[in-house]
């Protein structure tokens, strides 16, 4: 019989893939487009056009046949967009992190690659038409207002349970051929993080149910407040109390879902002083 077992921990034990949204775009204008910090990792794959954006403090210029690749948090703003024929690209958002750190980040993709004469890029043109499909097939299983699109939460069927396992597997396949496609452009170990930083992220997640303030949690890794500030800001793209409050309500929506604790004691389990700000926050982060 051949047996094969992974004794240790590794460093991707807490890898986290999950896929948000995908759209396709043809844009002509800049009108009515938003600016700010992406929450999630993004991917664009331009297919026709150019355009100028800023990612961060950085200006680029795009073309066809590019590959964008942005972590969480990364600023965005549109410049301008070529006149000859709409930017036309598929874009995709996903939650892609090493326990609480991006996976982008870690393995430092490049921003902008081009594809050109590349043959990678028509296979995952090609898987991500696949990956979108299967994404709307389960999305159409949902019902509008009911347990469906418009709730900030699915409760998925056993059917759909079966579709969505199917889905995560594509999603995984999509970064795989990235990873693939871009290793001779990426370091041979991903980057390694201050210590400090992990230590904190423990912490708040093992102490969601007390009132955590910067000074504690700057105490605790024995640095300034600043210092911790600029060190969460480097590693996360966020500030330590801006991290602690996505964590909290991150666990506020698995207890919602999974749970049938009422919320007060919900509030309580996840550090708010009573249900009223536990609402408010709640309501501040998801619009409803």
């Amino acid at each position: 019989m051949l047996q094969m077992e992974m004794r240790n921990r590794s460093s991707l034990d807490e890898l986290y893939i999950n896929l948000r949204w995908m759209k396709e775009w043809k844009r002509q204008t800049i009108e009515h487009v938003g600016e700010g910090p992406l929450p999630y990792c993004t991917f664009w794959l331009t297919l026709s056009g150019s355009a100028k954006l800023q990612f961060d403090n950085q200006v680029y210029e795009i073309r066809k046949n590019t590959l964008i690749a942005l972590p969480a948090q990364t600023y965005h703003r549109w410049i301008s967009v070529g006149s000859e024929e709409p930017f036309h690209y598929l874009s995709l958002a996903c939650e892609a992190k090493v326990g609480s750190f991006d996976l982008l980040r870690l393995y430092r993709f490049p921003t902008q690659t081009s594809l050109a004469d590349s043959p990678d890029a028509e296979p995952l043109v090609h898987l991500w038409h696949e990956l979108s499909d299967a994404f709307y097939r389960l999305l159409s299983t949902f019902e509008e207002g009911a347990a469906g699109l418009a709730d900030p939460f699915f409760m998925f069927s056993t059917a759909q349970t079966i579709q969505y396992v199917k889905l995560r597997a594509m999603g995984n396949q999509w970064i795989h051929r990235l990873f693939d496609m871009l290793q001779d452009r990426l370091p041979e170990l991903p980057a390694t993080y201050d210590l400090r930083v992990y230590e904190v992220c423990d912490y708040i997640k093992a102490h969601l149910h007390e009132r955590l303030t910067l000074e504690e949690l700057a105490k605790l890794a024995s640095l300034s407040k600043e210092h911790l500030r600029f060190l969460f800001q480097k590693e996360l793209g966020i500030s330590p109390m801006k991290y602690v409050a996505g964590t909290r309500l991150q666990k506020a929506r698995e207890l919602l879902l999974m749970t049938a604790s009422p919320m007060k004691e919900i509030a309580e389990a996840i550090g708010y002083e009573d249900q009223h700000h536990f609402t408010r926050a709640f309501h501040h982060a998801e619009g409803m």
